[in-house]
């Protein structure tokens, strides 16, 4: 029995001093491949990134490898998106990701154009950094993503979180005028797009969402109205269809003013149309003709 004991206290420190040797030469290996990876030597930094990620597998550690999202970065530095992808998923699911661990599968995700990918690695990294030292672009990307994929109740509460300035902000106003009319919140989308107009008064978002609304504003008027004197050609429906005509007929021009800017600094089939109908319900018939034909071009 006494000579089984030092025999195992010998053990133990032969173990302990391997294990921290080991330590010690992982620490090193990580501290060179992030030396070649500030160097631009992409290759040799992923070389040595899976050396240590090769290490921890053989200890059946895998959860506790740090460097994945490094090695993620460095095979997307060389064209490797498959692999990149790989060690960043593998990095989500480790106890080491990192807010370029979700921002960089979501830039490669809009480079595949994958937009529920990309949505979704946002949402994970706002949810994970919500203090993150990305959160303003991050924020400002995927209310571009809610706007763009209909997301309109998810957009409006991501809004609300946004900092005046961030609500200030030229793109995230265009995101969130499309989200405001979707939601048929009109006055918001009203404030919004006079605010544009303020900073550039050739704002295409805007001018183009007051364009529309005046002109359906006006048309549907004019189409209850006319439905409802065909239907009962008495005086006073008569009175109150010139009436409604006055308003029409402003409303008409509005969309026209809105729409000619607009045209101005882009020229669209679909805007030409616009003006084709705006100027047809106000009697000019040879200016409806003339975009008409503009509108046909396309």
């Amino acid at each position: 029995m006494n000579k089984i004991i030092p025999i195992l206290i010998s053990v133990l420190i032969a173990v302990t001093l391997f294990s921290c040797d080991s330590t010690k030469q992982l620490a090193q290996t990580q501290q060179s491949a992030q030396t070649a990876y500030n160097n631009g030597e992409y290759a040799k930094a992923l070389s040595l990134w899976e050396n240590v990620i090769n290490s921890y597998k053989q200890k059946g550690e895998t959860k506790k490898c740090p460097v994945y999202t490094d090695a993620g970065m460095a095979a997307l530095k060389l064209g490797q998106t498959d692999k990149a992808i790989d060690y960043l998923k593998q990095a989500d699911y480790s106890d080491f990701s990192n807010e370029n661990t979700y921002l960089t599968l979501a830039d490669i995700y809009r480079q595949k154009d994958n937009l529920s990918l990309e949505l979704v690695n946002l949402e994970t990294y706002l949810a994970r950094f919500p203090e993150g030292s990305e959160t303003a672009k991050a924020k400002k990307r995927l209310l571009a993503l809610y706007a763009e994929s209909e997301n309109w109740e998810k957009g409006e509460t991501l809004w609300k979180t946004l900092t005046p300035d961030q609500q200030n902000d030229t793109e995230n106003m265009e995101s969130f005028l499309a989200i405001s009319s979707a939601l048929d919140n009109i006055q918001i989308a009203f404030e919004l797009s006079n605010k544009l107009l303020k900073k550039d008064p050739t704002n295409e978002a805007a001018l183009s969402w007051l364009a529309y609304h005046y002109f359906w504003k006006a048309e549907n008027l004019y189409q209850k109205e006319m439905k409802a004197y065909e239907g009962h050609k008495t005086r006073k429906q008569y009175a109150k269809l010139l009436k409604a005509l006055d308003q029409v007929s402003a409303d008409y021009k509005k969309s026209l003013g809105y729409g000619k800017t607009l045209y101005k600094s882009n020229p669209t089939p679909k805007t030409a149309k616009l003006l084709s109908r705006c100027y047809n319900r106000l009697d000019d018939k040879k200016k409806a003709a003339y975009y008409k034909k503009l509108a046909a071009k396309g």
